[in-house]
């Protein structure tokens, strides 16, 4: 008898191999796309991003920013003559934004100064650029009285602090929010900027005590112009403690060349998150996502339209029971497409501004980025699942009625809702040689009865005659989920490498479900989401025989570590544990972690007036049951989950005399960032689960 072949599963050092490709961005005629292209080098220790353009027609890739440096954030002009990005690729100049004539001729720089560019918004006449750069925004320091103030080089820390030596890397801090997801402040702000193509000149558009955009909650589209330029729209936060609001809100100002003219005024009608502002193409309307729920940073995104005429603002889709992450305008029609989480994936649909009616474009399938194609009703998108990395598709749109139920779809339903696909690229073209298998989903009954979704994954070589371990991944959030796409940081292929079945669920709290089921989480942490977690996993082992009962691990981050935290102290049906910047002592969490409205809307009030909310979910309450072997992993620079809370829950383990183990990554933020530090990372976690599921 012939041996079989040997099959290989997915590895990190196969994953790094990946070209990962950006949002797509079509060039005004309709005939090309500009992208980054993402390339992770672990012997460097480097990322190198690179603009390249794609050929609509030939298919054909070419590299447009070659050389030293990285280039990012390509935004055509609206004549079609400049594609405008940010380079670092002049390292005494730091990152700037630069401009490819599209008919030839080399890139050039268009600004200087210190700060960095990011966020670039073209206006309509071609001849003006918005973008943000941090400033420093210091009563203790005033750059005419420094004598060695250079526009090219950001001041000293001592000398924005006022300090009596400016030496010394002392910070004084007077107010919240200081040091926001992974770096501090020092006094710097966000603002906007706007530089004028032909003279180079540049001026700071919001040259207040605040940011713009704001430092949280913010899209990638944070402004926009009027049609006729003579008025910009933008996000700020105008509270004073924005680290107790999610007041994010829309302000217009009057413009007049690269200068204000006029103060802004806001036109948000509530205290909660506004974003993504963006001009009707006639001028009269201006739309944008808004929520109801002041507080609450996973309230639904609803799409309301403002009119300039009668200033009064109404809803565009408000029954429709999912969030909206981006919308565009529909070429040639009056309509908006948008994205939405969608039962695991993301489902793109279409809204009539004058009707209102919704349609599906695309169904049961991750789209995770998209662009209109002008002069066409085709899209662009940027399509995935766990066995595939992101490539580029020329998707026709399909027409459906949006199906928003719970359970399997029905039978009648077209499928990807009737849409024509043509694929551009094939950047997992690198990973030929390795078997993966596609994720396959499911349904199970959770806490009340509610129908859970999740997905489970087979390992290379796989026989159902066989008995095999179990990892589930828990996503974070915790209002999110875990969908059918190549997630580079927890990858279920990697995790299915080791010879393990892989499965992850979407309980209570999770996006893409109803905005019901999303709020339920709230101030329930280890209520009905962990019953939704422990009944996914017996229907599974009832249902999935080849599933080792007896070898069983968790392992998740952000909420997942929590989650991870919380079973450790309830249950020892898992074999091994696996907590990635989770929260271990809530009390400690709420004060310290950057975003303070976030526990004040889960639990209902901060420690000092909410504490018995706290203390009943904390998993530093179960310390006494920990029994099961654990991983700790936490990030130095994570002010999301601050890293105490990996020291207390490591801690923890070591006192009652729990095999563990800490890994400290001294510079990552709350996601491992590094190729270097995900190699290791990755090596760590697949380790210890293979050493305690006993796979050999």
């Amino acid at each position: 008898m012939a041996k079989a072949k040997k099959t290989d599963g997915l590895t990190i050092e196969k994953i790094m191999k990946v070209e990962r490709a950006g949002a797509p961005h079509v060039s005004p005629d309709g005939h090309s796309v500009a992208f980054v292209s993402e390339k992770h080098d672990l012997k460097t220790n480097k990322v190198k991003r690179t603009i390249k353009l794609l050929c609509l027609k030939t298919k054909k890739i070419t590299e447009l920013t070659p050389g030293p440096g990285n280039h990012t954030q390509p935004a055509w002009s609206p004549d079609g003559k400049y594609l405008a990005f940010v380079s670092n690729r002049d390292e005494k100049k730091g990152a700037q934004l630069w401009l490819l004539p599209t008919g030839g001729g080399e890139a050039f720089c268009l600004t200087s100064g210190y700060g960095g560019v990011a966020q670039l918004t073209w206006a309509p006449d071609s001849k003006r650029i918005a973008y943000t750069r941090s400033v420093v925004v210091s009563k203790d320091y005033d750059p005419k009285k420094d004598d060695e103030f250079d526009e090219a080089k950001e001041p000293a820390g001592g000398k924005v602090y006022g300090l009596v030596n400016p030496k010394s890397t002392a910070r004084i801090i007077d107010d919240l929010l200081f040091r926001p997801w992974d770096h501090w402040r020092d006094r710097r702000r966000g603002h906007l900027f706007m530089v004028d193509i032909k003279t180079r000149k540049m001026n700071d558009l919001t040259p207040w005590d605040m940011d713009v955009p704001p430092i949280s909650l913010s899209v990638d589209r944070f402004c926009d112009f009027a049609p006729d330029g003579k008025e910009i729209a933008f996000v700020m936060n105008p509270d004073e403690k924005v680290a107790q609001s999610t007041s994010n809100s829309i302000f217009i100002m009057p413009i007049k060349g690269i200068n204000a003219a006029g103060k802004p005024q806001c036109i948000s009608i509530n205290e909660a998150c506004d974003m993504h502002p963006r001009y009707s193409p006639c001028g009269e309307l201006i739309f944008y996502l808004g929520m109801n729920k002041p507080g609450y940073e996973a309230d639904k995104t609803r799409i309301r339209v403002y009119d300039r005429k009668t200033k009064k603002t109404t809803a565009l889709i408000d029954r429709f029971d999912r969030g909206t992450y981006d919308f565009k305008f529909a070429a040639g029609r009056k309509a908006l497409i948008f994205s939405a989480d969608d039962r695991g994936r993301k489902s793109l649909y279409e809204v009539h501004v004058d009707t209102k009616k919704v349609t599906q474009l695309t169904c049961g399938t991750y789209n995770g980025s998209f662009c209109p194609i002008p002069g066409s009703d085709d899209l662009i998108v940027t399509r995935e699942t766990t066995a595939s990395p992101a490539d580029f598709y020329r998707v026709t749109p399909g027409k459906m009625k949006p199906y928003l139920g719970v359970g399997p779809l029905p039978e009648d339903i077209p499928a990807d809702a009737g849409a024509r696909v043509e694929r551009l690229t094939n950047f997992g073209k690198v990973l030929s040689g390795v078997e993966m298998n596609e994720a396959e989903e499911f349904w199970c009954k959770g806490a009340d009865n509610d129908l859970i979704h999740g997905f489970i994954i087979m390992p290379a070589g796989f026989d159902s005659r066989k008995k095999y371990p179990l990892i589930l991944l828990i996503h974070g959030g915790p209002q999110g989920a875990f969908c059918d796409h190549f997630h580079y940081r927890w990858n279920a292929q990697a995790f299915a490498s080791t010879g393990a079945v892989v499965a992850f669920l979407n309980p209570r709290g999770s996006t893409g479900y109803g905005q019901k089921f999303t709020d339920q989480i709230s101030g329930d942490w280890g209520g009905r989401c962990y019953q939704d977690i422990m009944r996914g996993v017996d229907f599974m082992i009832n249902n999935y025989r080849f599933i080792d009962k007896n070898r069983m691990g968790a392992a998740g981050a952000s909420f997942g570590g929590y989650m991870v935290n919380w079973i450790a102290g309830h249950t020892d049906r898992f074999k091994v544990l696996v907590s990635h910047d989770g929260v271990f002592f809530s009390e400690t969490m709420a004060y310290t972690t950057d975003e303070l409205w976030f526990d004040e809307h889960e639990h209902g009030g901060l420690p000092h007036v909410k504490r018995e909310s706290y203390v009943k979910y904390s998993p530093h309450m179960f310390v006494k049951n920990f029994k099961t072997p654990t991983l700790v992993i936490h990030g130095e620079n994570d002010f999301r989950c601050p890293m105490s809370e990996g020291v207390g829950m490591f801690t923890a383990m070591q006192v009652m005399g729990v095999p563990s183990r800490f890994v400290h990554m001294p510079d990552e933020c709350h996601w491992v960032l590094k190729p270097a530090n995900s190699q290791v990372w990755y090596h760590e976690v697949l380790g210890w689960m293979t050493k305690y599921l006993e796979i050999k």
